[in-house]
C-alpha cells in the first residue's frame, strides 16, 4: 500500500503554498495569526486591592505580603485574570510603572492549539502576547481598622534602655526594616521617654518579637497579663498581654570599666 502524501495548498488571503495538515481554514501561519485572535477572552483591565496602612494585598479571604513587581505579587495577580482557561500561559512579566500611579502592567504571553472543521489538533500552535493593567484600589484591612480604633490593642512589648543615646534602639529599628514579617505583624509604635512600645494584634507576635530583642541585646525580659472583661455564658475572655524588656545600658564601642575581682572571670 502506497503511503498517502498531504499535498500544498494555497493560503486563501495571501496565496503562499502551506501544508494542508497545517493550514487553519485555507490560510497560512502568517494569516492565521493576523486574522484569528485567541486573546478576546482575556479581560483587559482588572481590579485589585491594597491595604494603605500595611500594604498588604488582598486574597480571599485574607491579606497576603508581597513585594512590588515580586513573583508573589505576579502569582495574586494571574489568580485574578479571568480568560486563560481557555488558552496555555507561557511567559508572565512586569512592565515598570510609577509606583504614584496607582497602575500594575503585566505582559502575558499565551497560546493556544488551533482545531480545524474536521476535528483534529495541528502541530502548530498560535502564540500571541497581550498587556493587562491592573488598577489598585486602597482600603483598609481589618487588622488597619482596629489600630484605628482606640484602646484596642491585645499585646505590648514595652522596650526600655536608660542610656545617653539610644544607638540600640536604632539598631533594632534598623533590624525590623529589614525583616517583613515584623513589619506586618506590628500593629504601633510609640514613643516614650527612655525606649519604645511596640503594640502587635496577637499575643503570638509579640511573644516572637519579645525572644527577638533578647537575643540581639543583653537584657532582662518580665511578662504579665491582665483581665480586660470576660463573658460567662460564652466562656470567653479578653486578656492583655504585656512584656517589659529592659536593654542593659550598653552600646557599642563603650567603654566599660569592670572591677578586679570581675575582669579575670570573663
Amino acid at each position: 500500500m502506497a503511503d498517502l502524501h498531504v499535498g500544498n495548498i494555497a493560503c486563501c488571503l495571501c496565496g503562499v503554498p502551506t501544508s494542508a495538515s497545517t493550514a487553519y481554514e485555507g490560510m497560512c501561519a502568517t494569516c492565521t495569526g493576523s486574522q484569528v485572535d485567541i486573546t478576546s477572552g482575556i479581560e483587559r483591565s482588572v481590579e485589585i486591592e491594597m491595604c494603605k496602612g500595611c500594604e498588604r494585598w488582598f486574597r480571599n479571604p485574607g491579606w497576603a505580603v508581597a513585594q512590588l513587581e515580586s513573583a508573589e505579587l505576579l502569582t495574586l495577580c494571574l489568580r485574578k485574570l479571568r480568560g486563560l482557561k481557555h488558552v496555555r500561559l507561557v511567559d508572565a512579566a512586569w512592565i515598570w510603572t510609577e509606583h504614584h500611579s496607582r497602575r500594575l502592567r503585566v505582559k502575558l504571553t499565551v497560546a493556544r492549539d488551533l482545531v480545524g472543521a474536521s476535528g483534529s489538533t495541528y502541530v502548530t500552535c498560535l502564540q500571541q502576547s497581550l498587556v493587562v493593567e491592573y488598577v489598585v484600589r486602597t482600603r483598609n484591612c481589618d487588622a488597619c481598622n482596629k489600630v484605628a480604633a482606640k484602646d484596642t490593642w491585645q499585646a505590648k512589648v514595652q522596650v526600655r534602655q536608660k542610656t545617653e543615646h539610644p544607638r540600640t534602639l536604632l539598631a533594632l529599628e534598623q533590624h525590623m526594616l529589614k525583616h517583613q514579617k515584623s513589619r506586618v505583624a506590628l500593629r504601633e509604635v510609640k514613643r516614650v521617654g527612655d525606649g519604645l512600645d511596640f503594640i502587635f494584634g496577637r499575643r503570638q507576635d509579640a511573644h516572637r518579637f519579645a525572644l527577638g530583642v533578647c537575643a540581639l541585646a543583653p537584657c532582662k525580659c518580665k511578662a504579665s497579663s491582665s483581665l480586660v472583661s470576660a463573658n460567662a455564658k460564652t466562656g470567653t475572655s479578653n486578656v492583655r498581654h504585656v512584656w517589659a524588656v529592659e536593654i542593659a545600658p550598653l552600646c557599642r564601642d563603650d567603654l566599660v570599666l569592670l572591677p578586679k575581682g570581675v575582669a579575670p572571670s570573663l
